[in-house]
């Protein structure tokens, strides 16, 4: 289940704690044709929808002595209707998910 409520608009934001190179590494994983085509940009195709990903960078959260980077992910959906964002998003969730619960 995606870890949305309500319908999946067009453009999700999202606070992630990885760099970009650990984000991209886990899309990877999840997801085969993975393109860069500009820095901080991934893009993901399967047919007639595309997933443009915009990557930005945020200060380190600092916890003490503990420091997290943070990352903001916007990810644009092109093509495709409101039941196919919402599965794409599923996938990514289920594929991306780290620990915890």
């Amino acid at each position: 289940m995606a870890f949305i409520n309500g319908p999946v608009p067009e453009v999700v934001e999202r606070l992630v704690t990885a760099t970009p190179a650990e984000f991209e590494r886990d899309l990877r994983a999840a997801w085969t044709g993975v393109s860069r085509p500009a820095p901080g940009r991934l893009l993901l195709v399967d047919g007639e929808q595309r997933l443009r990903l915009e990557l930005l960078v945020l200060p380190v959260r600092k916890l003490g002595l503990f420091e997290l980077p943070q990352l903001q992910v916007r990810y644009c959906f092109e093509g495709g209707d409101e039941p196919a964002r919402r599965s794409w998003l599923a996938r990514l969730d289920r594929s991306m998910q780290k620990g915890g619960g």
